[in-house]
């Protein structure tokens, strides 16, 4: 009985192997990159263009067949195949090969792809002398994807010699003639440290908009986030960032749509001056919008800014949601994009202002006590005020460093004894006669600036949170 056994269960796993030889092919980390032509060989070709039995699809078996057999449009879609798993086992470095052979023979898609991945660092198998040479004939016949591809190897001498200024010309011809991924290829030279080309933020400012007055959805996203980002601060400007990120979100441009929902939720300034006001309604309309996609669902967006909406204001978000529908490329373009009402409005907390405290000032709701209430910046004893407000709060929690803070900074935002300031022997008079003033209150000569109000009133207001 147990030999019978034995022999059964080897007669069934024979029989597996033999299956599997016969209708699995080759293994499945088999390699089908350009180098392997035996993958092709040891596939069951019958049964592969049938998809009976084979381990990768009809079409990546039609593809590969074709691609071995020199078609480069054929080795440009295994490429593709290759990259993203489909049909066939996913292998970046086998789709870098395969474009690599298209490229060498004037594919201008699979250049760009293997001008990409280089970038990301990938390693390139390719004759780049080879695929310079060919792109050069398609620039030749005005193909502009081919003057961008090209352009991209001649800056950073990848099959050709190194020539910055060669480059940057071919980009701007390509530009020229309407290729709006051209104009955003020389924004990102002249915004990025590219071999020879000196960072330029107005000329990569420029190119970016010009890319998106061409139509590029994806220029007008970095346009609006680069104008609210951008580290020069010199540069800044929320309420053009503010103007791009709506016309890529009317356009249905899911992560604009997100951008867009957080500067709503938050609100911007210019020093003092609101220029965004908080419209959280607004904000969970467009979070909402761009949440249609999995890679724009924002839980962590979304809880800060439903945390305080009423039931009616959530219903009027989804309302609005609800009935939005996108516009037109054209449409936005031509379109005047106003900025939010701030007459009226809420605005926004202060950046300096963060963690806790700004937590605590939030939840503080619509009437808070005078510690907990945001100043009018503008308006010079409103802040004293507030600043002399916390204070006391600070001293009566036994918060001894944030009260001593809070009168120092006090010393800053008080206005000047005298315009103009004391002369140095009134100053020693006014210092012996007024033992109690601060010799930093005395020497003022002038009153402080709103966006100074600010920012001495958030350095005390962060400190309700510090140690005693």
């Amino acid at each position: 009985m147990r030999r019978d056994h034995w022999f059964g269960n080897a007669a069934v796993a024979g029989m597996a192997l033999l299956m599997t030889a016969m209708l699995g092919g080759t293994a499945r980390g088999e390699d089908y990159g350009p180098g392997n032509a035996a993958a092709l060989q040891q596939l069951p070709g019958w049964r592969c263009s049938l998809n009976l039995g084979c381990p990768i699809s009809a079409e990546a078996y039609a593809a590969l067949t074709a691609a071995f057999a020199g078609d480069r449009e054929a080795q440009y879609k295994l490429a593709r195949l290759l990259q993203r798993g489909d049909g066939i086992p996913r292998d970046v470095r086998a789709a870098t090969g395969w474009y690599g052979k298209a490229a060498e023979q004037g594919d201008v898609a699979a250049a760009l792809e293997l001008n990409r991945l280089r970038h990301e660092g990938a390693d390139i198998p390719a004759d780049e002398t080879k695929i310079a040479a060919a792109l050069r004939l398609e620039v030749d016949k005005g193909d502009r994807d081919a003057m961008r591809a090209l352009a991209d190897m001649q800056v950073y001498g990848r099959g050709l010699p190194r020539d910055a200024e060669q480059g940057v010309a071919l980009l701007r011809r390509a530009a020229g003639a309407g290729s709006a991924a051209a104009a955003e290829d020389l924004a990102n030279l002249f915004l990025h440290d590219a071999p020879g080309i000196p960072r330029n933020p107005a000329e990569g400012f420029r190119w970016m908009a010009e890319s998106a007055h061409l139509g590029n959805a994806a220029a007008m996203l970095d346009l609006g986030s680069m104008y609210l980002n951008f580290p020069d601060a010199a540069v800044r400007d929320p309420a053009e960032g503010y103007r791009w990120l709506m016309r890529a979100a009317l356009v249905d441009n899911p992560a604009a749509q997100e951008m867009l929902s957080a500067v709503l939720a938050q609100g911007a300034r210019v020093g003092a001056r609101t220029v965004i006001p908080p419209d959280p309604i607004a904000a969970d309309m467009w979070l909402r919008l761009a949440a249609r996609s999995p890679f724009h669902d924002n839980a962590s967006q979304r809880l800060q800014i439903e945390a305080n909406m009423t039931t009616a204001q959530l219903a009027e978000a989804k309302d609005r949601a609800a009935a939005w529908h996108p516009s037109s490329l054209g449409e936005v373009l031509t379109m005047t994009i106003p900025l939010p009402a701030v007459a009226g409005a809420k605005p926004p907390w202060p950046p300096e202002l963060h963690g806790r405290a700004l937590d605590r000032f939030k939840q503080a709701g619509e009437n808070p006590p005078l510690w907990l209430h945001m100043p009018d910046f503008a308006r010079n004893e409103e802040v004293m005020s507030a600043i002399t407000a916390i204070a006391a709060q600070c001293d009566g929690d036994g918060n001894n460093l944030c009260g001593k803070t809070c009168r120092e900074k006090l010393d800053y935002v008080a206005p000047p004894i005298k315009p103009g300031g004391l002369s140095t022997g009134e100053l020693a008079r006014y210092l012996h006669d007024h033992p109690e003033v601060s010799p930093v209150r005395a020497m003022r000569k002038e009153a402080a600036t709103p966006e100074q109000s600010m920012h001495f009133w958030a350095l005390c207001a962060n400190g309700l949170e510090d140690g005693s």
